[in-house]
């Protein structure tokens, strides 16, 4: 953060330049950082699955959770690959800018009004959203379970909310692997093409019918046992 707020300050592109041996250096050191700062969301996401909380709800939403930043960090070592246009314009040498998170068009272009996210082409820094704030979404999701269980008894059910969580986990996964795949075919994030609109459509479907089956399954009924016998009467049992 002090690095790209350093280059921002100095108007100089934040990310993927090597236009000065200095702003390759800087680029160079953010690079590293985050390669330390992944390798350590591993090493969490491992302990977690080694440590249950009280709540199974909660303990898989930071289990999903953790390993979908972990997708969607990785995502960002997709857009340091130098373009093809970069590589020719360099002409065999090593390209003043390295690396973008456009597809099929440059960066720099058209974007969404706030996120900047490209309205041409295909942007990966939305999936790379996506995936790395699960973080916030599952948890905050049974959150609001737990909140909704004062008032709606099948919440209540432990089984019920961890049912909801592994759609919810299921749901974004699916979500976060069609918007790499949009974003990977040059397809931009505000106008979706149809087989963009049919994969949503099908994941939307299937996340509706798993929370409707996570709400109505019950638990089978225990089998009853024989019935205790009575006191003073060993042999007789009640019926």
């Amino acid at each position: 953060m002090v690095l790209i707020t350093w280059q921002v300050v100095r108007g100089r592109q934040s990310h993927f330049s090597r236009s000065t041996p200095f702003d390759a250096s800087l680029y160079d050191a953010m690079a590293a950082t985050v390669v330390v700062l992944w390798a350590a969301t591993l090493v969490i996401a491992v302990l977690l699955f080694r440590a249950p909380l009280a709540d199974r709800a909660l303990t898989w939403a930071i289990r999903i959770s953790a390993l979908l930043a972990l997708a969607g960090a990785g995502l960002g070592f997709l857009m340091t690959r130098p373009t093809s246009a970069q590589t020719a314009a360099a002409g065999g040498g090593e390209p003043p800018v390295t690396g973008a998170h456009a597809v099929g068009v440059p960066d720099g272009g058209p974007g969404m009004p706030l996120t900047g996210w490209s309205t041409t082409g295909g942007d990966l820094r939305v999936p790379h959203f996506f995936g790395m704030h699960a973080l916030q979404f599952l948890p905050l999701f049974v959150m609001g379970l737990t909140a909704l269980a004062a008032r709606y008894a099948r919440l209540r059910e432990e089984r019920v909310r961890l049912r909801l969580t592994l759609v919810a986990g299921a749901a974004q996964a699916a979500v976060l692997t069609l918007l790499v795949t949009q974003a990977l075919r040059g397809v931009p994030p505000a106008s979706p093409d149809g087989p963009t609109l049919l994969a949503g459509a099908l994941i939307a479907v299937a996340s509706g019918i798993g929370a409707v089956l996570a709400l109505r399954l019950r638990a089978p009924a225990p089998e009853a046992g024989p019935a205790p016998a009575r006191a003073g009467h060993p042999g007789r049992t009640v019926v």
